[in-house]
């Protein structure tokens, strides 16, 4: 239980990217409008971030555009003349927030350096942030039906033919280097093809890539009748929209993921280069397909007892280790 104070605070928290590790600070508002019972929030976002949660007005956002960041940190910087925080929340150790970081100032400021950021969850560790003002609690609340409410009319606009019934996938990641999450992309069709004929449902695809390779994935799907395509269609929010009303999301390491398990959409969640005990599905780690141990093993040759927190395989080959059978195994549980 949430115990409330009634003082009022004015908080700032400082985190720009990325969607998935912005969906894991909604928790930690809602947590903190639960402490305490007149507090300010203001949020300094990412422009492309801010897209997901801009809905929510009980928070004041001040807004980072990377590509005019000496102009958003002059804003900035005329604002926080104007603002003054009890508590500065840095949550993110990037060079733009660093900077961001020198302009905000609190009476309390806390940073990564001030918290134990070893063998728990990333979502554990913003927590921990609050650990140092005194709050212990927990509200797991993403804050989603303000975000729904807002979002489902402008779902009207796509133009998506809804299925029946239909599971989300999103086989694209981030376009960073030697950022080897991807599975390969015939083995979503195998899995499309699969729920087909062995549970009668059907599949949309999701994300944003190049168009090069939406044209060649689309290409690939032009003869699937029970295959949607919505790739590099929806803004985030229409994304959570179709996210919500899916019995539930395949996919890697990435935003979509960690935006269906904030719906509390079942997650199967591909890993293999990274720990998903740290960045996996929150609420989904029993559905996750989990290789990254094995990935240390055989391409770092390095055992996960004795490796950094959070460090990553970087191999191609390291998510061809996650079999077609592996992930028919978890849609079995999933469905079960």
């Amino acid at each position: 239980m949430v115990k409330e104070n009634n003082t009022s605070i004015s908080i700032c928290i400082l985190r720009l990217s990325s969607i998935g590790d912005v969906t894991h600070i909604l928790p930690i508002i809602a947590t903190l409008q639960k402490s305490y019972k007149n507090c300010d929030i203001t949020w300094i976002i990412g422009k492309t971030e801010y897209q997901l949660v801009k809905e929510l007005d009980d928070i004041n956002f001040i807004v980072i555009d990377k590509n005019k960041t000496i102009d958003s940190l002059l804003g900035m910087h005329i604002f926080s003349k104007k603002m003054k925080f009890d508590i500065v929340f840095h949550m993110q150790k990037s060079l733009r927030s660093k900077l961001a970081g020198k302009i905000i100032k609190g009476k309390i400021n806390i940073t990564f350096n001030d918290i134990d950021t070893e063998k728990s969850h990333v979502l554990e560790h913003f927590f921990s942030f609050l650990d140092k003002v005194n709050i212990s609690s927990r509200v797991l609340d993403w804050k989603t039906d303000k975000i729904l409410a807002m979002n489902n009319k402008y779902l009207s606009k796509l133009n998506f033919n809804k299925p029946k019934s239909f599971v989300a996938m999103n086989p694209f990641t981030s376009n960073r280097v030697n950022n080897y999450r991807e599975w390969d992309y015939d083995n979503y069709l195998f899995i499309a093809d699969y729920l087909k004929n062995e549970y009668s449902i059907d599949t949309v695809f999701l994300g944003k890539t190049s168009a090069k390779k939406k044209l060649q994935f689309e290409e690939s799907i032009k003869n699937k009748p029970n295959v949607i395509s919505m790739i590099n269609k929806t803004s985030l929010g229409q994304m959570l929209c179709i996210l919500n009303i899916s019995k539930f999301y395949i996919g890697p390491d990435s935003g979509s993921l960690h935006m269906a398990n904030m719906l509390k959409v079942p997650v199967i969640g591909l890993y293999a280069t990274s720990n998903p005990k740290r960045t996996g599905p929150y609420n989904n780690l029993n559905y996750t397909v989990d290789k990254y141990e094995e990935a240390l093993n055989k391409f770092s040759n390095k055992n996960i007892s004795n490796v950094k927190w959070g460090e990553r395989v970087r191999e191609k080959d390291a998510m061809k280790l996650i079999t077609l059978d592996d992930v028919k195994l978890m849609i079995k549980k999933v469905i079960s």
